[in-house]
């Protein structure tokens, strides 16, 4: 007799996958819990030491570097307030920077320009006070690790389900299951996809059976003694290969 099992490369990859999605469930959930609220803190502390400034720095005085290649606010956060700038707050000084040289560019030395420049930064100036992960970003992380965890647990299930169905077969017939198929009602036999992918439809009657050798092992034995107790059927040859 022979006993399919679960064929073992692909629960390895299938647990390779399941591992890591679920990896991903578990670094979006620490970010929800601790790494978001952990830089709010640090970003709060910094936002302190800012409102206490006499005058709000603006977007270019922010981004003076007056060593080495650490800006201001940077270097700022660091040692006013043992922080690291969060990067979103970084790249809004810089974009509010680069808006204010395009008005100047455009319309230079006018009321016009001035006003905007100074809406500008009168808004940046509230921004770099705001935390960078609010309520929305902590749901978001939660609700991606939850369907991460969930996706993984699935596969997981989907493996098990697929260990559970075996193949057996002996010299009258193949049973999946509790579902027998005698080898004298095998009618035809589909081997459009055994080349490439090892699995090939037995009918027998209005019944079909798909014996898949990506997902269980000795299919192939299968194959032979089915060939083996009914000669009426063979396995094509492999396609000739053009010069």
């Amino acid at each position: 007799m022979i006993a399919t099992s679960i064929n073992n490369e692909y629960v390895l990859r299938m647990a390779g996958v399941a591992l890591v999605i679920a990896g991903m469930g578990a670094w979006f959930a620490y970010d929800g819990a601790a790494g978001y609220p952990k830089k709010n803190a640090a970003h709060a502390r910094f936002a302190e030491k800012a409102r206490a400034l006499e005058k709000a720095p603006t977007a270019a005085e922010w981004l003076r570097k007056d060593d080495g290649e650490v800006s201001h606010i940077e270097r700022f956060a660091r040692d006013e307030a043992d922080a690291k700038l969060p990067s979103s707050i970084l790249a809004a000084v810089k974009d509010t920077q680069a808006r204010i040289e395009q008005i100047h560019q455009k319309e230079p030395d006018t009321k016009k320009a001035s006003d905007e420049a100074k809406r500008l930064e009168e808004g940046l100036a509230q921004k770099i006070l705001e935390p960078p992960y609010g309520a929305g970003d902590l749901h978001t992380q939660f609700g991606f690790a939850a369907a991460a965890f969930l996706f993984a647990v699935s596969l997981v299930g989907f493996l098990a389900w697929r260990a559970s169905i075996r193949f057996t077969a002996d010299d009258t017939g193949v049973t999946r299951g509790g579902e027998r198929f005698d080898w004298a009602d095998l009618s035809a036999v589909d081997w459009a996809q055994w080349r490439h992918k090892h699995i090939a439809r037995l009918s027998f009657g209005g019944r079909v059976l798909k014996l898949d050798g990506w997902f269980y092992a000795r299919v192939d034995d299968i194959v032979a003694l089915m060939l083996e107790k009914r000669k009426d059927f063979t396995m094509p040859d492999e396609p000739a290969k053009k010069e």
